[in-house]
């Protein structure tokens, strides 16, 4: 079709008036099926002429781009973006007239943060470049997934690894507590009383096992299968109960703890052992984040699909080059973490079905917002229901 119009417009001088009007009429199709393709693409695309101003733009391209509208085809495209680092990305690729040159970035100003792949191609026709075309794709979801997979990865390479280690350390262990309760014994028989400083290195000897116990249960915890029993569960009265346990533990560490419990938060399907669990790692983390004192929120909120669970903090916040790293495992931060509570966390809420969300701003605070499905016993009653029928 377009070569054929192409060899029209040579002969233009030698058309009547109809055959112009046939001719413009399949210009316009031409260019509406362009116009139409290139909105259906989902990635965005902004092309612009030698004077970099846009010439011409998709619909992908208005909807994840945060551009500026007013007098946009009169300006240079990168002052018509309204995110700087973007806007000075596009202006130091097109000045310096690199070639294909791609970025991701991260946007923050609403309540989902998203990730923005930006590609930077000189327009080229006739062996000269006539323009630029900035390539726009939103890779929020494939990011996500990718660091899923990640996540899965890590937790599956663990599996094979804790029965050794597990076995290696537990059982000395346990052979070592039952020999400190001898040497405490014998101990008290040969001197009779006097055994202040014996015992206090016996108690150093007993704490660092403890310790050392509780690192193994820790790392059997993240790699192990867990097995749930699900039961009808109230979220806020799960939540309630922790707050009520740990106010006085806060209180001491000069920590506010808000309840902000939403009304009539509807039952979900749950292990309650565990989830108590999972919330008592999020509160300690948050109270860990905040070591002169602040505000920890533990707040539920529901919607159609979900029961949401928020354990915000004032704390001092996870760089953002960390944050997608906390749930793998050993990853810490603390000097004597063992880097498997976050774990233990995602795999939790994963066994139910859920997902957890962290944003978090240095000196801000960080806020992890749960999210657990109660479509569970709804799908139940529906099967049953469609058996009886």
């Amino acid at each position: 079709m377009r070569e054929f119009i192409r060899r029209a417009l040579q002969k233009t001088s030698r058309m009547n008036v109809e055959q112009v009007q046939s001719l413009l009429s399949l210009v316009t199709e031409e260019y509406e099926m362009l116009d139409a393709v290139l909105d259906s693409l989902s990635t965005g695309l902004l092309i612009c002429d030698s004077f970099h101003v846009i010439v011409q733009n998709n619909k992908a391209a208005t909807r994840i781009l945060p551009l500026e509208y007013h007098d946009m085809q009169e300006k240079p495209v990168w002052t018509c973006i309204k995110d700087v680092d973007i806007a000075t990305f596009v202006e130091e690729t097109i000045e310096q007239k690199e070639t294909v040159t791609t970025r991701e970035f991260l946007l923050t100003g609403d309540n989902n943060p998203r990730i923005l792949s930006i590609s930077v191609m000189p327009l080229v026709k006739s062996k000269r470049v006539r323009g630029t075309i900035v390539s726009i794709e939103d890779v929020t979801s494939k990011k996500k997934e990718e660091l899923k997979n990640r996540r899965l990865e890590s937790l599956a390479s663990l599996t094979s690894l804790a029965a050794n280690v597990a076995h290696e350390i537990k059982n000395p262990l346990g052979s070592i507590s039952i020999h400190v309760q001898l040497v405490r014994k014998t101990i008290q028989k040969l001197f009779d009383g006097d055994t202040g400083s014996i015992y206090k290195y016996l108690d150093v000897v007993d704490e660092e096992m403890e310790r050392l116990n509780k690192i193994v249960v820790d790392f059997l915890f993240a790699v192990r299968p867990l097995t749930f029993e699900f039961t009808a569960l109230d979220v806020n009265e799960l939540a309630a109960d922790l707050a009520e346990f740990l106010t006085e533990e806060f209180s001491q560490a000069s920590i506010k703890l808000d309840c902000d419990l939403a009304k009539d938060i509807p039952n979900i399907q749950g292990d309650e052992r565990f989830l108590r669990q999972m919330l008592l790692n999020l509160l300690n983390n948050a109270k860990a984040a905040i070591p002169e004192g602040g505000v920890v929120r533990l707040a539920t909120e529901s919607d159609d699909d979900f029961v949401s669970i928020i354990i915000e903090d004032s704390g001092k916040g996870i760089p953002d080059d960390l944050v997608n790293k906390i749930f793998e495992p050993y990853f810490t931060t603390k000097i004597d973490g063992t880097g498997l509570g976050l774990t233990m966390v995602y795999k939790v809420i994963k066994g139910h079905g859920g997902d957890i969300n962290v944003q978090s701003q240095l000196g801000v605070g960080t806020r992890f917002t749960v999210l657990l499905p109660i479509l569970r016993r709804a799908q139940r009653m529906l099967e049953y229901e469609e058996f009886q029928e």
